[in-house]
């Protein structure tokens, strides 16, 4: 009878997960018979698989044997019982190993290298929206988190005290270099080129006038605006030999770091001023010797 309650534990749980049988079997290391035995309760896992199991349907290990509400924990709850026995310190340096470890751990899983050629790989994914108080915000001085989830922005930050202590901030050359891309990004045309450049219907290799013709900003802006962003982003070219002669042509697959930036700055500057929760601490991470 026992065997027979985990068994369609077992089947109800990658039922809802939307997995087959080999799915589970490949993910767990054993065979696609050991799977089926399990789930028809001519056998059990022993003790090491339940808890892979468990990891593998997102449920404990109470839950898959039964012994307590079967209710799937929350993300925060998740979170917090990771955290719960840590010290502040500890807390804060897992929080960034977290989200370090996410998207490795995505790949790993094959969620994404297996739907890499698949229509699943076009398709747009928007996170969960609130309306009316879409940001979030933890301020203190060693440990600094925005996220906004709205219709115009979805992103995440997260910044730690560094051992530099930012002194690369007041160093000449460094200045220099930082100050190169945010000229380059304050000119509007600048960010018509960009918008275009990184919309699907822009073509990964291309060639000034290409964009000119998609934008309506001057073959001579453009020329001038893609060497730029050659210099301050991840855009290339090369010289290639076509009917008409010699053309410059440029390759971008889209540069995350630079629309990153837009997306904070139009947060910063467009965004509402509302929170789903701020704790507005003390943001000095620059420590003095």
């Amino acid at each position: 009878m026992y065997e027979c309650k985990i068994a369609e534990k077992l089947v109800e749980l990658r039922t809802i997960k939307g997995a087959t049988q080999e799915d589970v079997a490949q993910s767990l290391s054993v065979s696609n018979k050991t799977i089926s035995k399990w789930e028809n309760g001519a056998s059990m896992p022993d003790l090491p698989m339940l808890v892979e199991l468990s990891k593998y349907y997102g449920v404990t290990t109470d839950a898959l044997l039964g012994l307590s509400e079967d209710k799937k924990q929350s993300t925060k709850e998740e979170v917090r019982a990771i955290l719960e026995d840590l010290g502040r310190k500890e807390s804060l340096l897992k929080a960034f190993e977290m989200v370090k470890s996410i998207i490795p751990a995505v790949y790993e899983s094959g969620k994404l290298t297996e739907q890499e050629n698949s229509a699943h790989d076009h398709e747009d994914i928007f996170p969960s929206e609130i309306p009316c108080c879409y940001r979030s915000q933890i301020r203190v001085r060693n440990f600094f988190e925005f996220v906004a989830s709205s219709e115009n922005v979805n992103v995440a930050v997260m910044m730690l005290q560094n051992k530099a202590k930012f002194a690369w901030l007041k160093d000449p050359s460094n200045q220099k270099e930082i100050v190169k891309l945010f000229k380059f990004l304050s000119c509007e045309d600048v960010l018509s080129v960009l918008y275009f450049i990184h919309s699907t219907a822009c073509s990964e290799s291309f060639t000034a006038d290409y964009i000119t013709r998609n934008t309506g900003v001057s073959e001579e802006r453009v020329f001038e605006i893609l060497d730029e962003f050659c210099s301050v982003g991840a855009c290339h070219w090369v010289t290639a030999q076509l009917a008409e002669g010699e053309v410059k042509v440029y390759e971008c697959r889209g540069d995350g770091i630079i629309l990153s930036l837009l997306s904070l700055a139009f947060e910063r500057m467009c965004g509402k001023p509302s929170y789903e929760y701020n704790f507005n601490g003390n943001s000095k991470m620059i420590g003095g010797n």
